[in-house]
C-alpha cells in the first residue's frame, strides 16, 4: 500500500525549513491523533503529487489554486507569517535588483530582463505583470521588458540577479526573508526597490471529495503546536498562527489574472 504524505515543498527550500515543518505537523498529529495526520512528508509542488490520492494535505500557491485546482481542492488553514511587514493571513513580494544596478524604481527597469519563477506563481509572476499592466499603468508585461527569463524558483531568481543574467525579479517576501536567513551572502548583494500588492497568503489544501479533516480541527491542532514547538523550528519556520480564509478571498483577489 503507497504511503499517504503531507506536501510541504512550498517553503521547504532548506534542510532546517523542511525539519522544521515536519516537527511542527508531527507535534499536531500527536496533540490530536484524532486527525490521523499522515507522518510521512514529500518536498514538492507539482501538480502530479498534489492532485495524488496518497496526498491529505499540500501547501500550494493561491493563483494554481484558483486557476487549476479548485474543483478538486479545497484550503484548510493559511499561515500568519511572523515577518515584518507582514499581517493577518496575507503575503506580498519584493521587487529585488542587484546592489550593482542603478535603477531605483519599477519603471526605470524598462528595456531590461525580468525573471520569473514559473507562469502559475502568484508572488514571482502575476504580482510582478500586476504591478506593470495594473498598477503603474506601464503597458503590457511581455512588452515592457526586451526578454523574460523563467527561473524555476525563487531561489534561482536570486542566483541570476546575483551573476547578472536578469535585472529584476519578484520575490516572494517570505521566501526572501528564508533564503537571506540560508545565505545571507547572496541575499547581501540584492537590493529591494518596490513591494507588491497584498495577497492572502499560500493555504494548505485538502481533496474536495475526500478531505483529511475539517478546518477548524486542523487550525486549532497547528496553533497548539505551534505554542508548544521548540524555539529553534519557532525560530526558523517565523509562523505566527493558523486561521481560515474561504476560496472565494483567493477567487476575489486573483480572478482578474483569468
Amino acid at each position: 500500500m503507497t504511503q499517504e504524505y503531507i506536501g510541504i515543498g512550498m517553503y521547504s527550500i532548506s534542510f532546517e525549513l523542511e525539519k522544521a515543518w515536519q516537527e511542527l505537523f508531527l507535534l499536531a498529529g500527536k496533540l490530536n491523533p484524532e486527525l490521523k495526520l499522515p507522518d510521512n512528508f514529500l518536498n514538492s509542488v507539482s501538480s502530479q503529487d498534489i492532485l495524488s490520492n496518497q496526498n491529505r494535505l499540500s501547501h500550494i500557491c493561491g493563483l494554481p489554486l484558483i486557476s487549476q485546482f479548485q474543483k478538486k481542492m479545497v484550503p484548510l488553514c493559511t499561515p500568519h507569517f511572523d515577518l515584518d511587514e507582514f499581517e493577518g493571513p496575507n503575503y506580498f513580494s519584493y521587487f529585488v535588483v542587484s546592489k550593482l544596478s542603478q535603477v531605483n524604481s519599477i519603471e526605470e527597469t524598462k528595456g531590461m530582463v525580468a525573471a520569473i519563477n514559473s507562469h502559475d506563481s502568484n508572488s514571482g509572476a502575476y504580482v510582478f505583470r500586476s504591478e506593470i499592466e495594473d498598477s503603474r499603468k506601464l503597458g503590457l508585461f511581455d512588452n515592457f521588458y526586451k526578454k523574460i527569463v523563467m527561473t524555476g524558483s525563487h531561489k534561482n531568481s536570486i542566483q541570476s540577479l546575483n551573476s547578472q543574467e536578469v535585472d529584476i525579479a519578484s520575490i516572494d517576501a517570505a521566501s526572501y526573508y528564508y533564503l537571506k536567513r540560508m545565505s545571507p551572502e547572496a541575499s547581501n548583494k540584492l537590493r529591494i526597490i518596490g513591494r507588491s500588492m497584498t495577497l492572502p497568503a499560500p493555504p494548505f489544501v485538502t481533496h474536495k471529495d475526500n478531505p483529511l479533516c475539517s478546518s477548524s480541527e486542523l487550525i486549532e491542532a497547528l496553533n497548539k503546536a505551534l505554542s508548544l514547538l521548540n524555539q529553534d523550528s519557532k525560530d526558523i519556520i517565523k509562523i505566527r498562527m493558523f486561521s481560515f480564509v474561504p476560496i472565494t478571498e483567493y477567487q476575489l483577489q486573483l480572478e482578474q489574472s483569468f
